[in-house]
């Protein structure tokens, strides 16, 4: 049981508290076993190189509306390479979902594939190009879950995060959660 009141949550820093709300979501345990698998699988030196040249947001207020919001979002360098969000459609029930960036030729070479045939063979997943790069986006539902997980995403999201931690200060540090790398990182 959270013995902390309302009052006490006041004093702590905004990702404090922040960190304090998203524990109460229901989606607690889903979210910190996606961001284990998330930042074990993709970020080379993690526990050595938090918060300077990785970093991981918690509820950040960015596109937030009401219809859903972002529960973390995972940044290098100057990139946010991942997200776990919340829908809430008009319908009332909550459905997660994500996306990660990966470099495009890494996940060619992966798959042995064009990107445009990747695409079309996971109907379930979205693919939303960007300067070189690729977001592949899922819902928590069985389809678009089993296209991502069967997916080679990993290794195309460690080359890309690895190479942006390369060029420097992660751009978003100072928003950093360590509550929910301690997740991450353990």
């Amino acid at each position: 049981m959270n013995t902390r009141t309302a009052a006490a949550a006041v004093d702590l820093p905004l990702r404090d508290t922040r960190y304090r709300e998203l524990e109460q979501y229901p989606e607690f345990e889903f979210v910190t076993a996606w961001l284990r698998d998330y930042v074990q699988s993709t970020v080379p030196s993690a526990r050595m190189r938090e918060r300077e040249y990785w970093s991981v947001s918690c509820l950040p207020s960015a596109d937030a509306t009401e219809h859903g919001h972002r529960m973390v979002s995972v940044h290098a360098g100057d990139l946010e390479v991942a997200c776990l969000f919340i829908e809430t459609p008009r319908s009332g029930n909550r459905r997660v979902g994500g996306y990660v960036t990966v470099s495009v030729q890494a996940l060619e070479q992966a798959c042995g594939a064009s990107i445009e045939q990747v695409a079309a063979g996971l109907p379930a997943l979205r693919f939303r190009p960007r300067d070189g790069l690729m977001s592949i986006g899922w819902t928590e539902t069985p389809d678009s879950r089993e296209q991502f997980d069967a997916l080679p995403w990993r290794p195309a999201a460690r080359e890309l995060v690895t190479g942006l931690m390369n060029t420097g200060r992660n751009k978003w540090a100072d928003t950093h959660c360590p509550q929910l790398a301690m997740f991450a990182i353990e």
